[in-house]
């Protein structure tokens, strides 16, 4: 994982400008280089985007940042709407490096501690901060107190930055074998009564348990592992949205299709046949 670290004591990040992108069908980003940092966020649709030699779909659930003085342009336009919002900020001590939840770099050395790309933040709690900062942005605050918000945001993302990559590192963890197990049966009838009598768990231990180690609930983690699998299933086989509902565990197609829109921000049928432009564009 590349991460941004900063290890100043009193870091103290300088927001540029910030704002809101709303963008149509046929719209593809400009080749740009800046001299700052950029961070995309609270993304509604898919934004193709090539930072240097990499590619990224950029969709609901993301955090991104482009570093400075780095070609980034839009690899295709987009095929349908797209709304996100951007910060372009400067911190001079910010630095590059490829992490894990081993290196030193993790611990509270680092003040700031930001992923390049991750889609796995609490976007939520991100954006209750990003939306303060939008708004007083926008009344054109006090740059103190701008710089202020954006540091909120950074120290929201690097707190949470730590809680990943100490999970991911926990591989010996007692709660990893239960989280094997949901991975394996999550497309079967599953359930929080079930998994606590095969591991002889109390249900309200474990359901406490399982969200403190690992950031989210028993039912989340079982819908993660039924959206994963639903979307290999659109995009490697020909079979309809109604018998993928049935495949990874959704009796009822409505309901699928309603958990996979809130989960992805797009149905069934745009991310089959997004994924494939996706995939054609790769290449």
């Amino acid at each position: 994982m590349t991460l941004f670290y900063d290890q100043e004591s009193h870091p103290r990040p300088e927001l540029v400008s910030a704002g809101t992108f709303i963008g149509d069908p046929g719209w593809q980003h400009s080749r740009r280089i800046i001299s700052t940092f950029e961070i995309i966020c609270n993304i509604q649709g898919l934004l193709p985007l090539q930072i240097g030699d990499t590619r990224y779909m950029v969709g609901p659930g993301t955090f991104l940042i482009v570093p400075p003085e780095l070609e980034h342009k839009g690899f295709r336009t987009i095929t349908e709407s797209l709304k996100f919002d951007w910060m372009h900020f400067s911190l001079p001590g910010l630095t590059p490096v490829e992490g894990t939840g081993d290196d030193p770099i993790v611990d509270e050395t680092s003040s700031i501690l930001l992923p390049a790309y991750s889609e796995n933040l609490l976007m939520d709690r991100i954006t209750v901060i990003t939306n303060q900062l939008l708004d007083v942005c926008q009344m054109h605050g006090d740059q103190r107190y701008l710089n202020a918000i954006l540091a909120c945001v950074l120290y929201e993302v690097t707190m949470q930055t730590r809680q990943l990559l100490h999970t991911q590192s926990m591989n010996l963890h007692e709660l990893q074998p239960v989280r094997d197990w949901i991975r394996i049966h999550a497309l079967g009838p599953i359930s929080l009564g079930q998994i606590a009598d095969y591991f002889n768990y109390n249900k309200s231990y474990l359901s406490r348990k399982y969200r403190q180690k690992f950031g989210i609930t028993i039912s989340q983690e079982i819908e993660r592992f039924r959206m994963e699998a639903a979307k290999s299933l659109l995009v490697e086989t020909d079979d309809t949205v109604e018998s993928i509902g049935a495949i990874v565990g959704y009796k009822d197609d409505k309901y699928f299709m309603k958990v996979f829109k809130r989960s992805t921000g797009i149905s069934p049928t745009r991310y089959r046949r997004t994924f494939h432009q996706r995939h054609f564009n790769s290449h």
